[in-house]
């Protein structure tokens, strides 16, 4: 069978495994193309999309930077209109879509106890990564048809209005699909916690219909029932953050104790149950363990004391 004869079975959809990586090998070590079927008999025998001739250029240098056989670069123009016309009906190489979406360059970003960091995407988004949190994105995302990135801890994004829309995966089963807005996301072991500064962004979660937030309103998904709840938010409380200062209104010292525990490794220890249900309304500057802990002090008429990487709080007298 020659090479014309198994570029139509390919497209007839009859073609083998073998044979298929036949066609990527001649297409790598070949750039005769009159020995190619024409453009019209292999759409002829499909209904699939032709694709624009940019594209076929992608795909076909894609194909001839693929590291396999010896490469030969000086294909010509007769051959890019054949990949225009069938790069779709063949599938070569599994899949013409990883040959025409760009080869993804993953960024990961951790940032350590006690220190935040600001992130630049390359689509123009920004990214406040909290404490102790990780971020996953593709460096070529804006050569892409999608925006993703996958999130484990807190941040909090400016995200750039662009055709593509933006996602960010959190944890196992949770989504949150924007255009151009500003939200915080946390993530912590038993719950994920969407805020909504400006725009408007759409909450998925596993078994949930999507979710609509306003300015102003939270999304709160547990996942061991994998509930998900809307409710009103206070953004300077729970967005503060991300300008270094740290606001609490009447919120109690067992949550504070968790944000410790999360954002400098630190246990609390309570030497009296009673101690964790007080309540602090203030600020204090984020990274400072230090000095959050003076304050509390302070206020609240309590005894703390920091030793072997322990807080202990006790009854002031």
């Amino acid at each position: 069978m020659d090479i014309r004869e198994l570029f139509i079975k390919h497209a007839q959809g009859t073609c083998t495994a073998e044979e298929k990586a036949l066609l990527v090998a001649w297409l790598q070590e070949n750039e005769d193309a009159a020995a190619l079927p024409d453009p019209e008999e292999l759409m002829a025998v499909t209904s699939l999309p032709v694709l624009e001739t940019a594209a076929a250029e992608r795909i076909l240098e894609n194909i001839l930077e693929t590291p396999v056989l010896p490469v030969r670069r000086n294909y010509r123009p007769l051959m890019i209109r054949w990949v225009a016309a069938a790069a779709v009906v063949l599938g070569l190489a599994a899949s013409t879509l990883w040959w025409y979406r760009p080869h993804a360059q993953w960024v990961n970003v951790r940032t350590p106890y006690a220190q935040m960091r600001t992130i630049h995407l390359p689509d123009g988004s920004t990214i406040h990564l909290n404490a102790n949190s990780q971020l996953k994105y593709d460096s070529n995302m804006q050569r892409s048809s999608v925006r993703e990135v996958w999130l484990q801890g807190e941040a909090f994004f400016e995200i750039a209005p662009a055709a593509a829309q933006f996602t960010v995966h959190a944890g196992q089963g949770l989504e949150v699909a924007v255009l151009g807005t500003r939200f915080n996301i946390t993530h912590n072991d038993s719950s994920i916690q969407v805020v909504l500064n400006s725009g408007r962004v759409s909450v998925k979660a596993a078994n949930n219909s999507p979710m609509l937030l306003l300015p102003g309103e939270m999304a709160v998904y547990r996942g061991g029932a994998q509930n998900l709840q809307k409710q009103a938010a206070d953004t300077l409380v729970l967005t503060g953050w991300k300008d270094h200062v740290l606001t609490f209104h009447q919120t109690s010292l067992q949550e504070i104790a968790g944000l410790i525990q999360r954002h400098f490794g630190v246990q609390v220890v309570f030497t009296a149950p009673e101690l964790s249900r007080l309540q602090f309304t203030g600020t204090a500057p984020a990274g400072n363990l230090e000095l959050l802990l003076s304050i509390l002090e302070r206020s609240l008429d309590i005894r703390v004391n920091k030793t072997n990487g322990q807080v202990v709080i006790r009854p002031a007298h």
